[in-house]
């Protein structure tokens, strides 16, 4: 097979790939047997997944990052109400 077939069958693959990846409830779905279109069709979902997945990640990231800023300005914030109440209890007698 020529290079310019090669590459024909392969923009070929990948587009049904893509449509039977864009197909959605109500349309009809195409059948592919070909193991190099299943194969595609494969990575193009793990590649979906992963960048998903990369995605929570920072989410979740940014989440942790400030629920420590939250509890770092509790904690300072106790202290200092702590701090208070003792000058509070000095001061009444």
């Amino acid at each position: 097979m020529t290079d310019s077939n090669k590459a024909k069958n392969k923009n070929s693959a990948e587009g049904n790939a893509k449509d039977i990846v864009k197909s959605g409830a109500g349309q009809q779905q195409r059948t592919i047997s070909n193991p190099e279109d299943v194969a595609k069709l494969v990575m193009m979902q793990i590649d979906a997944v992963s960048s998903k997945k990369d995605d929570l990640t920072i989410a979740l990231k940014g989440l942790t990052d400030t629920a420590r800023q939250l509890v770092r300005a509790y904690s300072q914030q106790a202290a200092v109400i702590q701090g208070m109440a003792k000058k509070l209890k000095e001061l009444e007698k």
